[in-house]
């Protein structure tokens, strides 16, 4: 058995691995693993690693930092992440944490946890992932109470609830799309209402993917009190989030999320009405089945048809 850096290996061959570990479910794309490993900038590439035993790669850990120090909650710059693992034998697991958690640990981490980074695979692990989970508490992970999830629905058949589009017919209310002339009216609202991560994504498709046109705007008497980022096959150069299981999705792949409103126009069910108006946009640009990834509002999204398809669970310990 050998430790090489995950550089070492095709990304074809991590993919084979990937997808015999982690099933159809989760299954991956050579070139979207490329786009979050050696493709993103949060990559630790002195703490990946592969192990390759009779010639064959057999298992492999992804290591991740951040991309910024204000883009998470809690002690953001010193949090690292697991971003994703797999192996053929429980023990090859142990050996690459074992390898992985003393070197981040040196580099100055205090806290790792598995998924939750940017340009993430996974907000946390699957439940189906027994044997990993098992090796993450044997590592020193804990598991708190509570799950976040996927939902999904095919938006061949969606009609906005009646009673949900309501806030759409007032004269003061207004969703688009995201226009070039929109883009800095939309950057101060989210850098004001959701400065972190929110802001930090969806600046990142307006400006530098130039895929505005996926971001929808809520305007309230012409000012920008929400928005809705959405991701389709038709338009989405690098999928991220939930939209990376777009393999399990099928061709017609889409995903909606993130969403909000300012804290000016809240309960005015104007949250509801842009989730509507997105869906509806994505139905009509030929979007099948859709996904909400990361979430704890399942009667939110619900009320909308859909339904849980993916659940996972919070590992972290401390370094």
């Amino acid at each position: 058995m050998e430790i090489h850096p995950l550089a070492h290996f095709a990304a074809d061959d991590v993919c084979r691995v990937w997808n015999e570990f982690w099933g159809e479910k989760y299954a991956i794309s050579a070139a979207t693993y490329q786009a979050k490993t050696s493709g993103h900038v949060t990559l630790l590439r002195e703490a990946s690693f592969g192990i390759e035993q009779g010639g064959q790669l057999k298992a492999f850990l992804i290591s991740k930092g951040s991309p910024g120090p204000t883009l998470y909650e809690g002690p953001d710059p010193h949090r690292a992440h697991l971003s994703a693992m797999a192996f053929t034998e429980t023990g090859h697991g142990d050996a690459l944490l074992a390898h992985a958690l003393p070197i981040l640990m040196t580099k100055g981490y205090t806290q790792v946890v598995f998924g939750m980074d940017n340009g993430h695979f996974f907000p946390g692990l699957p439940e189906e992932a027994k044997p990993l989970a098992g090796v993450l508490r044997a590592a020193g992970f804990e598991q708190p109470a509570g799950q976040s999830v996927d939902l999904e629905r095919d938006l061949l058949d969606y009609e906005i609830p009646e009673a949900l589009a309501v806030p759409l017919a007032r004269p003061d209310v207004h969703v688009n799309r995201c226009e070039h002339e929109d883009i800095d009216a939309l950057e101060a609202f989210l850098q004001r209402e959701f400065p972190g991560r929110w802001w930090y994504d969806t600046m990142h498709k307006c400006r530098v993917q130039g895929e505005a046109s996926d971001v929808f705007v809520l305007r309230v008497g012409g000012e920008v009190e929400g928005f809705a980022y959405t991701q389709s096959w038709r338009t989405t150069q690098i999928p991220i989030a939930g939209c990376v299981w777009n393999l399990d999705l099928g061709d017609r792949w889409g995903g909606l999320g993130p969403i909000g409103v300012s804290k000016n126009v809240r309960g005015q069910g104007l949250g509801h009405a842009l989730l509507g108006a997105a869906l509806a946009a994505l139905r009509d640009a030929g979007v099948r089945r859709c996904i909400i990834d990361w979430t704890t509002l399942v009667e939110f999204y619900g009320a909308h048809g859909f339904a849980v398809n993916r659940r996972y669970d919070t590992f972290s310990r401390s370094l």
